[in-house]
């Protein structure tokens, strides 16, 4: 098994770290088009709107002919927006470029997931996924610190063209080093077809959906609107790079011990402590123009997002066993990325209305808001978590963590 998931892992990592290059500098890129606050966001929901669109599609896909396809495509298509970003001319043309990110990334981090979640043994969903979760935050961790650097180093230009190398490097590992997913299924592990209307109709789903949906919205609303705010205070590029890798350092070491505590104890309060708690730093960033005050703040943001992510996505996984590991990855998927979509939008209208700390306290009580929400939906579906034996195409064995 770890010949299978060590090369995934590295690849997505890469490709991750690629992501995060851009990351710091690409709301002011985008200034350097006149965008204001409200174009802004536009911009940065067009990632979001095809992600939306696509995923339930694409992980349905996946289910019925394999991942790794999926997965090769969504990274070539990394590798060409990438240059494609350096020759925009103009905003609409940035919007479609975007457009065309978000579904290169639906068809790489979502299926990865899938491909792990086919091969996790029953009761290992915590700690097996959370390790995957590490190993893409440690890509994105280490992005932002050089997407500031080279820019101090070279021009705006230069992280685009890192992203793209780090791109072929990642396609050319998954290539010749990541099994075909279909040769590698355990005779014993049958391929469950995506049923999309039974899982709707499930309490735990509709939770995971609006737990991700609030996510994507604050945690887009700090990236895409803090280093406006940085630049406000006179932060240099670096820094700001350095206050959202402070964010996923945090997620990525604890990403890991946190799933070992979501196999181990139950699950809905470890879910409420980690959403309630990772929103509330956005509502103090205004009030600490310090650099390394914001980087502790990020840095706890980072940690209790990894506490109630750890628990809901081992849930994930196990329903993905019920309604395909594929479909379930993409829903999640698609749900965060409408709040990724909504969240620079409505951060960017507050933007122009009231002024750059504006977005700040919006993201922070959307996020409470949405934490409480999801809380109420998995406390729902309480009873059918806790079934002692797996169920054909419900939920199955306990996904509160009890043994």
């Amino acid at each position: 098994m770890l010949a299978v998931f060590l090369p995934l892992f590295l690849a997505v990592s890469i490709a991750m770290m690629g992501l995060g290059i851009i990351a710091p500098i690409l709301p002011l890129y985008v200034r350097e088009f006149g965008a204001g606050g409200a174009a802004l966001g536009a911009v940065f929901a067009a990632f979001s709107i095809s992600r939306f669109a696509l995923g339930p599609i694409v992980g349905m896909l996946s289910d019925r002919i394999g991942r790794k396809k999926l997965i090769v495509g969504g990274l070539a298509i990394y590798a060409l927006v990438s240059l494609l970003y350096v020759v925009a001319q103009n905003l609409w043309q940035l919007g479609l470029f975007r457009l065309l990110h978000g579904a290169g990334s639906i068809m790489v981090t979502p299926i990865a997931q899938a491909y792990v979640g086919d091969l996790t043994p029953e009761g290992r969903e915590g700690r097996i996924t959370n390790v995957f979760y590490a190993s893409m935050f440690a890509g994105m961790a280490l992005g932002p610190l050089f997407g500031g650097y080279l820019v101090a180093q070279g021009s705006f230009s230069t992280p685009f063209f890192a992203m793209g190398a780090l791109s072929v490097i990642a396609l050319l590992g998954v290539v010749f080093w990541v099994p075909d997913d279909v040769s590698k299924r355990p005779p014993d592990v049958p391929r469950t077809l995506p049923n999309l209307r039974a899982a709707f109709g499930a309490p735990a789903v509709l939770g995971i959906v609006v737990y991700f949906a609030s996510r994507g919205l604050w945690r887009q609303s700090f990236n895409s609107f803090w280093p406006l705010l940085a630049d406000h205070y006179g932060h240099a590029e670096a820094s700001i790079g350095l206050v959202l890798t402070g964010y996923l350092v945090g997620e990525g070491i604890f990403q890991i011990p946190f799933g070992y505590l979501a196999d181990r104890f139950r699950r809905l309060p470890q879910i409420a402590l980690g959403g309630l708690l990772s929103p509330i730093p956005m509502l103090l960033v205004p009030f600490v123009p310090g650099l390394w005050g914001v980087v502790l703040l990020s840095v706890f943001m980072g940690v209790t997002s990894a506490l109630g992510r750890a628990s809901i996505l081992a849930i994930r996984t196990q329903l993905g066993r019920s309604y395909g590991m594929g479909t379930l990855a993409g829903v999640q998927n698609s749900a965060f990325a409408v709040g990724q979509m909504l969240g620079p939008i409505a951060a960017g209208v507050t933007f122009d209305l009231a002024g750059v700390a504006a977005p700040m306290y919006l993201g922070g009580a959307m996020g409470i808001v949405g934490a409480v929400l999801a809380i109420g939906f998995l406390a729902g579906g309480a009873s059918v978590w806790r079934r002692r034996r797996p169920v054909r195409k419900q939920a199955p064995l306990r996904l509160d963590g009890e043994p």
